[in-house]
């Protein structure tokens, strides 16, 4: 009778776990769509955009634009994964 009662306990207990997280999930999912800049209406199987990528000229290498170095020359902007590299690019 023991294991029976603990048995039911534990699987009131899970209930209302789930429960409780599911509020909470919902509750985030709402102030994220009332941000600013954000959707009020929920993009349901869109896939998350990313951040855009750019090409180091110097290496060839991939950087995200928001962490790239950046520098122009000849009017033209280039973006660099690292500082050796857009010392290179400036340069020659």
């Amino acid at each position: 009778m023991k294991p029976v009662i603990i048995l039911i306990l534990v699987f009131f207990a899970v209930r209302l776990l789930k429960k409780n997280l599911q509020k909470k999930a919902a509750s985030m999912g709402a102030a994220e769509a009332h941000k600013p800049g954000g959707s009020r209406i929920p993009n349901k199987g869109a896939e998350p955009r990313g951040e855009e990528m750019v090409l180091d000229p110097v290496c060839g290498s991939y950087v995200p634009e928001s962490s790239a170095l950046s520098a122009s020359r000849d009017g033209k902007t280039a973006h660099f994964c690292s500082t050796e590299c857009r010392d290179k690019f400036l340069k020659g």
